[in-house]
This record gives structure tokens, C-alpha cells and sequence, in this order.
């Protein structure tokens, strides 16, 4: 008799470790701890929700027009884990991709030469269709619309700004200067590690514009409308006043444009 209770016991611990085996190994659950490629950092997996949740003072007054509301009506999201750059691509970095693809440089670049004293700072008069070839060449992509607010969101549902509820300050954000970007991570990451999701330099995404786009957007793992005029940018940047540093903050560009104040971060999936 003993010995059968000893055998049902170690079925029932083999069974058991099976068990946690195969939780642990489920593709679908990847594992917080993992190694983070260099220099990113973990989106898990999570629902949130999009866009504008409280009314601007000019709603009221009809002063807003329709076009401007294109960041409503809020609407609930699910996306997949992802790894996201923790800080925007540095001058530095985007030099490298030049030397090694012989893409143009950015047009503030005196004889196609990276500034030195720009290595550190986001790149910018950077394109969409360059964004996205940098993305590729470092085997990752630009991000969609709602993976980017749901980084900048961070932890913090239903907060205005990346940090949190606080009006912007100087300690916490660039805005409102003439003097173009600081480096990069000069101020305190939100709550995922993101650094410079407001004040940095605005960030195209891969989704086009459509402007009733969020009225039918789909629940889980939106991409965004299948054509346009115009690709998606996210995030207010040094040149924007504090009502743009919002989470929600949106704008349209035709991609062929390169503006000082636009850059980006690339995204990868979790393998």
C-alpha cells in the first residue's frame, strides 16, 4: 500500500511539473524577465484605453473644429507585448545607418556630415520612408498609432501626460523654446522606462490619417486605416506648448516631409 501511495505522489508532482513547463514556455505569455534587447524596453501586454477622455474648453464653444477632434471618442484597445526603444534615435545612431545604406542625410547636416555636437540629440528632417528603412535595417519597424500612446500612457490609465496628472515644468519636460532638442534622456522616464515621450521631438508611427478612423478602430492590435494621405505622428515636442505634451496628442504629416522638431523610435515584436 505504501508503495502505491508513493507512486501516485510522484505522478502527481510529475504532473505538476509538466504543468508549470508548459505555462512557463507559452508563447503567448512572454516572460517580463527576459533579456530586453539592447536598449529597449518591455510593453507587456495589456488593454487600454484610446484617446481623448475629457472635453477642451473650445468644444464648448465650437471653436474646435471637427478635424481637431480627430483624438475621440476614447475607445478600449488590446495589444500584444512589444519591446519599445527607451529613448529616440540619437543623431549618432542615425549616422551609422547613413555610412552603411548611403541614404541621404538630414538636410542640416553641412556636406552630408553629422554635427558632432548633435551626436546625443534625437535625429530629426527626417522622413517617414527614412524612419522606417532604419527601423528595418536594425530589424524592427516604426510603431502603430495605439502602441505608441499605450508606451506613452505608460501605467497610469487615464492620466494627461506621461508622468502623470501635473501640469508640465521645466524638471520634467522641454517645451515652448526656440533652441530646438536637448539630448536625449535629460529628464525622468515614465513608468515603463520610456524616456522623452512628450518634449523630444513629435514621432511618426506607421499608421495613416484618417480622421473618423478611431470611431471604427478595431479592439485588438489595431494598424491603422489601409491607405492615406497622410502617416500618423504622436507626442508633443520642445517646440510645442504644454497643451500638445498630452498623452493623446496627435497630428498628420504627408511622409515625404522633414520638419526639426519630428523624429521617431522603433519598435520590435517579443519573440
Amino acid at each position: 500500500m505504501k508503495a502505491r501511495r508513493h507512486g501516485l505522489l510522484m505522478l502527481a508532482l510529475a504532473a505538476s511539473w509538466l504543468c508549470l513547463d508548459a505555462a512557463e514556455t507559452r508563447p503567448d505569455q512572454p516572460d517580463p524577465a527576459a533579456r530586453a534587447p539592447e536598449g529597449m524596453v518591455l510593453i507587456p501586454e495589456g488593454e487600454f484605453t484610446m484617446g481623448r477622455t475629457f472635453a477642451t474648453p473650445d468644444d464648448e464653444t465650437g471653436m474646435r473644429p471637427l478635424i481637431l477632434r480627430d483624438d475621440r471618442p476614447p475607445h478600449q484597445v488590446r495589444l500584444d507585448a512589444f519591446w519599445m526603444d527607451a529613448k529616440e534615435v540619437t543623431h549618432a545612431a542615425y549616422a551609422e545607418f547613413i555610412a552603411s545604406e548611403g541614404r541621404r542625410p538630414p538636410y542640416h547636416w553641412l556636406d552630408g556630415k553629422m554635427p558632432q555636437a548633435l551626436a546625443e540629440h534625437p535625429a530629426y528632417n527626417v522622413d517617414w520612408h527614412d524612419a522606417r528603412a532604419f527601423c528595418e535595417w536594425k530589424g524592427k519597424r516604426l510603431p502603430s498609432e495605439a502602441e505608441w500612446e499605450r508606451a506613452a500612457r505608460g501605467k497610469l490609465e487615464g492620466a494627461r501626460y506621461p508622468w502623470g496628472d501635473q501640469k508640465p515644468d521645466r524638471d520634467r519636460v522641454r517645451f515652448s523654446t526656440p533652441e530646438g532638442p536637448a539630448p536625449v534622456a535629460q529628464h525622468p522616464p515614465n513608468d515603463f522606462g520610456l524616456y522623452d515621450m512628450a518634449g523630444g521631438v513629435a514621432e511618426w508611427c506607421q499608421d495613416w490619417f484618417n480622421r473618423t478612423y478611431y470611431s471604427n478602430s478595431p479592439a485588438d492590435n489595431p494598424k491603422g486605416p489601409a491607405e492615406g494621405m497622410y502617416r500618423i505622428v504622436r507626442g508633443g515636442a520642445w517646440s510645442d506648448g504644454p497643451n500638445r505634451l498630452t498623452v493623446f496628442f496627435r497630428n498628420w504629416i504627408r511622409p515625404n516631409q522633414r520638419t526639426p522638431n519630428l523624429g521617431f523610435r522603433c519598435v520590435q515584436e517579443v519573440r
